[in-house]
């Protein structure tokens, strides 16, 4: 099976930046990601006009960027300009320039466009039908209002972080209260125009530099393990308003060093938050989740989707298991040990804990676990680890990432630095998280024993409280040919201990 590569490239109104996917059959991963601060929209407001030095600029970043390309000998480049290059009046000129530069076509995409390959990208890294997503880049703002799967409205407003800076700031990073005020009224005068804020939203996803600034500052804030990685991550919508006054409205030199705010950002930030903020007020959720996966994986998403000519593979997060299983084995293999902890957790526990996030879990630590027991070449638990906490896993949120890795590493009885790291984690967990991690890590144990114990195979479940009874495969709990071999007691979280009793095939000495 062949191993292809394919490159990305969006030329933003503030970063340029590429990344290159590889594919092998089912399976994809990137291989490399590269930005450069070009800045083309800077200095084009109001006039509208790209300035040479911002071109120059941009050329060279898709020279390096070219570099890169010929390095990882990539098959097929896709680059593609947004708001600035859209907007400018000098485009054709601008886009002669650039096409030199790389060696290649460029293509320009129109505001819907931009917004629909934002929300498929977005789609391809959660399983979240209802949403008001945004896209914050520098010249413009992309809201979608995605129902039942599909972007209802897309919407292009002027609300880039580049270009509200140069519109409303003269000391461009440090506003003034009157200059702050002005940027408030407009873009609540812009939001409230439109359509799309006439009902609450169950679900806010944010995209764009901006959108990822902010959720690293919250994590550094908060000590957050996954930092910098914000896929996934969540904070509540009132914490945005705060974060915008204390970083956005007066962000001194000191500040922007503490939260790793680069140059290229830090002078534009602050219109940057204050759209955030005014989105999230008008949204009605409670909560803003930030999404990695947006314009370059959405060309990536309808490139794999059509050049491979694959069918839709359900849920994301399926998805995903299914491919890192084959990366190591067969999805197929690791099928006992599942159906073991289902069985356990469906015949143990209340219908609380019977639900489809319980039900994922039980597929990745399942799956995860059986590998490197079975499997010689799979990762060993520490990799594992690593894999979950900073692979990119489409789909699963970072709270059941973490879970996973809690459980999978406290389950491995070899010294690893993992076991160390996991400790300051459980701060980040849920109560009921915490509650369902005594649960999991147990019930991944005694699945462990059964499956062993039965050579690989689905071992019959038969719980009659208080007592569970493990019957070896294909036989009955009535077989003659089956003698109790022992009975143990184990905590598994259910607030007292379950008495299991061990049924093996009765052999007569000297037959058979």
């Amino acid at each position: 099976m062949s191993l292809q590569k394919f490159a990305f490239i969006d030329i933003g109104s503030n970063s340029m930046r590429l990344e290159i996917v590889a594919v092998r059959g089912d399976d994809f991963w990137t291989v490399a990601r590269q930005k450069s601060s070009a800045r083309i929209a800077s200095g084009m407001y109001p006039s509208l006009v790209i300035t040479s030095a911002a071109v120059e600029r941009a050329c060279q970043a898709l020279e390096g960027f070219r570099k890169w390309i010929a390095f990882h000998q990539v098959e097929s480049v896709r680059c593609v300009a947004t708001s600035a290059v859209r907007d400018a009046r000098n485009r054709e000129e601008v886009l002669t320039r650039l096409s030199t530069a790389l060696k290649g076509p460029i293509e320009v995409l129109d505001g819907e466009k931009e917004g629909w390959y934002s929300c498929l990208g977005v789609q391809n890294g959660f399983d979240q039908p209802d949403a008001l997503l945004f896209d914050i880049g520098g010249g413009s703002a992309e809201l979608i209002d995605l129902h039942k799967g599909h972007p209802r409205t897309i919407l292009t407003l002027p609300l880039g972080a580049v270009r509200l800076t140069e519109m409303f700031f003269e000391n461009r990073g440090r506003p003034t209260p009157a200059e702050w005020k002005r940027m408030e009224r407009y873009l609540s005068a812009t939001l409230e125009e439109t359509s799309l804020f006439t009902h609450p939203y169950p679900a806010l996803i944010g995209v764009g530099g901006t959108a990822r600034q902010l959720a690293r500052i919250s994590q550094k804030l908060r000590a957050y393990p996954f930092y910098p990685d914000i896929h996934h991550y969540e904070i509540p919508v009132r914490e945005i308003a705060r974060i915008a006054k204390r970083v956005g409205r007066r962000l001194t030199s000191e500040q922007a060093r503490e939260f790793n705010i680069g140059a290229d950002r830090a002078d534009i930030l602050p219109a940057g938050l204050g759209v955030i903020s005014a989105i999230a007020a008008l949204s009605g959720s409670p909560v803003l989740t930030f999404s990695h996966y947006g314009l370059r994986q959405g060309l990536f998403a309808e490139h794999f989707m059509n050049h491979e000519d694959k069918e839709e593979e359900g849920p994301v997060a399926r998805a995903t298991l299914r491919r890192i299983t084959r990366r190591y084995g067969r999805l197929r293999d690791s099928k006992p040990l599942r159906d073991i902890l289902h069985s356990l957790h469906v015949s143990l526990f209340p219908a609380p804990l019977q639900n489809e996030r319980v039900r994922l879990l039980t597929d990745m630590i399942g799956t995860l676990a059986y590998l490197p027991i079975f499997h010689v070449s799979a990762p060993n638990t520490r990799e594992l680890w690593d894999l979950l906490l900073h692979g990119d896993l489409p789909g699963l949120s970072q709270r059941d990432r973490l879970l996973c890795g809690l459980v999978l590493t406290n389950g491995d009885d070899r010294p690893s630095r993992a076991k160390k790291k996991t400790h300051p984690y459980l701060r980040h967990l849920t109560r009921e998280d915490q509650r369902l991690l005594g649960i999991l890590g147990p019930t991944l144990g005694l699945a462990r024993d059964i499956l062993l114990a039965s050579n690989g195979r689905a071992a019959t479940l038969d719980y009659r409280a208080p007592v569970l009874k493990v019957i070896p495969p294909g036989f009955a709990e009535a077989d003659v040919a089956l003698s109790l071999s022992k009975t143990e007691s184990r905590d598994l979280g259910l607030g007292h201990p379950l008495s299991i009793q061990w049924f093996t095939e009765w052999k007569v000495v000297g037959v058979g």
